[in-house]
C-alpha cells in the first residue's frame, strides 16, 4: 500500500492538510492531480484559473464528492475591492465550488495594497462564510509580520528554502501563539539548490521539501512538478521526514553558498 502524506493543521485550528501542497505552474495534468489525492492523500491545492491541468483535476475531485476533504487555495491579483470580488467569483466558477478554503491577495508589495476597499472586501467574504482563511503571498518579510498584527492575516505564503532563511528570524520567531498558517514556496530556489555552488551541494529535490517542513512553523510546502514521476520524488522526500544533523547543517552551508552566487532571479517558476 502506498504511504500517504502526513497531515497537520493549517495553522492553529485547522483544517487538516497534507504537508506537501501542489501548484500547477509547471503544467501538471489532471490525472496526476487525482492520483496525488487518492494515492498520497495530497489535499492542499494552490491554483489559478490559468493552471489548466490542476484546475481540471480539482474539478474532477469535487464532482466525485471529495470537496470537504480538499483545501483549495487561490486569490486575487488586483488590490482593489472590485478586483477581490471579481477574482473570487471567477474562482468559484472555475473550480465548481461556492466556497474557497484559502483566498489570498497576491504579491503584496506595498502597504497600500491592503488599504481602501481591498481588505474590507476580503473580510466581507470571510464574514459571509464564503472563505475559510484570508491570506497573502508576500516577499517583504518585515511587512508580512507587521500585517499579521495590523489586519489579522490568517495565512502567509512566503519564500522559504535553504538559501532564503530570513523568515526564521523576521517572521517565525515572533509570531503569537494564535499564529497565521505558513505556506512555503520556491523550495528549490528556482532550481538553484539542485546544482553545486562554490564546491558545495547540491541538494536533492526531496531534501529541498524536507528542509521546509523541518521548521515546525511551516504547515505546507508547495511543489510544482511537470509530471507524475517528479511529483512522486517530491512526495518521497516529504515522507522521509524532517532533515536531521549533520545533513541539516550541511544544507544550510550550501544554501548560504547559493545565496552568495545569486544574480537576481525573479518570477514564479520553480516552486
Amino acid at each position: 500500500m502506498t504511504e500517504r502524506l502526513p497531515r497537520r493543521p493549517l495553522g492553529p485550528g485547522g483544517p487538516m492538510v497534507s504537508a506537501l501542497g501542489l501548484a500547477g505552474s509547471y503544467g501538471i495534468d489532471a490525472d496526476s492531480v487525482e492520483r496525488a489525492y487518492h494515492e498520497y492523500g495530497l489535499n492542499y491545492f494552490f491554483a489559478t484559473p490559468r493552471m489548466g491541468g490542476l484546475v481540471e483535476g480539482i474539478r474532477r475531485l469535487v464532482k466525485a464528492g471529495h470537496r470537504d476533504d480538499l483545501v483549495i487555495a487561490t486569490g486575487a491579483n488586483l488590490p482593489t475591492g472590485f478586483g477581490v470580488r471579481s477574482a473570487f467569483d471567477k474562482a468559484c466558477k472555475t473550480f465548481g465550488v461556492d466556497r474557497i478554503d484559502v483566498f489570498q491577495l497576491y504579491w503584496v508589495q506595498y502597504h497600500w495594497y491592503v488599504t481602501g476597499k481591498t481588505w474590507p472586501a476580503m473580510r466581507e467574504l470571510k464574514d459571509g462564510g464564503r472563505v475559510g482563511k484570508l491570506g497573502m503571498s508576500i516577499h517583504d518579510r518585515k511587512m508580512a509580520r507587521a500585517l499579521v498584527d495590523e489586519i489579522g492575516v490568517e495565512l502567509l505564503m512566503i519564500r522559504y528554502n535553504a538559501a532564503h532563511r530570513g523568515a526564521e528570524k523576521e517572521i517565525f520567531a515572533t509570531l503569537p501563539e494564535a499564529r497565521p498558517a505558513i505556506v512555503a514556496y520556491t523550495a528549490t530556489r528556482w532550481g538553484k539548490l539542485l546544482t553545486p555552488a562554490k564546491g558545495l551541494g547540491p541538494m536533492t529535490p526531496g531534501e529541498c521539501y524536507r528542509f521546509a517542513i523541518t521548521n515546525p512553523t511551516v504547515d505546507v510546502v508547495l511543489c510544482g512538478p511537470k509530471r507524475w514521476d517528479e511529483l512522486a520524488i517530491d512526495v518521497e522526500g516529504v515522507l522521509a521526514g524532517p532533515l536531521t544533523e549533520p545533513r541539516l547543517t550541511d544544507v544550510k552551508a550550501f544554501g548560504d553558498a547559493v545565496r552568495q552566487t545569486a544574480t537576481g532571479t525573479f518570477g514564479w517558476t520553480g516552486i
